[in-house]
């Protein structure tokens, strides 16, 4: 396969998180071998060329480029206790690649972490691309020897789905106006992230409210993000507030679009809501639910193009909130297996609060972002037990 003309522009879709690394980890327990690792790493990269690109040029003529001299790196840590903070620390450049592996190796324990740059994978084609990853190291640790043809083509652009699809490309222009921008003379800000972690029957006890009150977990963990948000800010009169999020499009276009067919499929959509923080996180989360499927229901997006007003000030009103639902285990060969699933926090700046929700092997987790800009240590410990508490009750009342 000739790769030298391998090569295509980016999209504009994909364009607006180019040079954003996308990084997932899969804590193991067991004997991994790096070896067989590699070996994986190299078919996959071979049925997916994209993986192998590196990006020529710059916005908005940035172009993937595929060439027969490059390949994606595998780097290897020794675990240390930072592990996870040190992976996320490495240096990316998506002109150097748009993709590598890193395995931390410990004693029967360390991580697989598969770095992609945002241009190439949103939260679902990561998730394809790296359970195919596990699929061939499984086999390959098992003494299989898969065969598969090497990719001979880029994934579609995005923008050019959409319109083939459903004729446009449903924006919410809402979203031009979600935030109110730090001055100028600001410079960047540090930021203040953590784990809210749920144990197994914790997060069983949301699932069956989400049953009982006839909404998602991701409805009742929007309400109780809003509300602690809101209790926050102090005061008790009810306030519009705006819960971000971003929704896969790939099951809402027929013929539906493959995990890895394309780049970016999904597109962020805001509901509006009053909440006061004596208002039950049931009940926001029930509306931020119906709002959410009013939009969608329609296909289009939201051309109003009003502005959002933040009434609570320090972007309180605004949560972005990105659920990647329940995610299925990962396959694994005998005597390894896949305990936890680490979104890291590679969010350079930002200005208003992030929630990235995922469950696994029964646990949900909310890896929460926010910017020293607007809160202190004090205040985001102090929002995170309120969202902790917000949770048990919601479940607990079921």
């Amino acid at each position: 396969m000739d790769l030298t003309t391998l090569e295509r522009p980016l999209n504009y879709l994909e364009l607006a998180h180019l040079d954003r690394v996308v990084i997932m980890a899969a804590e193991y327990r067991g004997d991994l071998d790096a070896d067989v690792l590699a070996r994986a790493f190299r078919h996959l990269w071979t049925v997916h060329p994209v993986l192998r690109a590196r990006v020529r040029g710059s916005a908005p003529d940035a172009l993937l480029a595929v060439s027969p001299e490059h390949e994606p790196g595998l780097v290897v840590l020794d675990e240390e206790p930072d592990a996870l903070a040190k992976i996320a620390g490495l240096p990316w450049d998506a002109t150097a690649g748009v993709a590598d592996l890193v395995l931390v190796q410990g004693d029967g324990h360390g991580f697989v972490a598969l770095r992609t740059d945002h241009s190439i994978t949103d939260a679902n084609a990561w998730l394809g691309t790296f359970r195919e990853l596990l699929r061939w190291y499984t086999a390959f640790a098992s003494g299989e020897e898969p065969v598969s043809e090497p990719g001979t083509a880029l994934p579609a652009p995005p923008a050019a789905l959409f319109h083939e699809r459903l004729g446009l490309i449903p924006y919410d222009r809402r979203l031009f106006h979600s935030a109110t921008p730090p001055e100028p003379a600001a410079g960047t800000a540090g930021l203040l992230s953590g784990y809210l972690r749920l144990g197994a029957e914790e997060t069983r006890w949301l699932k069956r409210a989400a049953r009982r009150y006839e909404t998602t977990v991701h409805g009742l963990v929007a309400g109780a993000i809003l509300v602690a948000q809101r209790v926050l800010a102090g005061g008790r009169d009810p306030v519009p507030m705006y819960c971000v999020s971003p929704v896969d499009f790939r099951r809402r276009v027929d013929p539906p679009v493959g995990e890895l067919e394309t780049t970016n499929f999904m597109m962020s959509y805001v509901a509006e809501t009053g909440v006061s923080p004596r208002l039950s996180p049931v009940l926001v989360g029930r509306a931020v639910k119906a709002r959410m499927d009013e939009v969608l229901s329609a296909a289009e997006g939201v051309r109003d193009p009003a502005p959002m007003e933040d009434a609570l000030g320090r972007n309180l009103s605004f949560a972005l909130i990105s659920n990647l639902g329940v995610v299925a285990e990962f396959p694994a060969p005998s005597g390894v297996e896949f305990t936890e699933l680490h979104i890291l926090n590679t969010v350079g700046d930002t200005f208003f609060p992030g929630y990235y929700v995922s469950t696994y092997r029964d646990r949900l987790t909310v890896l929460h972002v926010f910017t020293d800009r607007f809160f202190t240590r004090g205040d985001v410990d102090r929002l995170v037990r309120e969202l902790h508490e917000q949770l048990l009750i919601v479940g607990a009342s079921a």
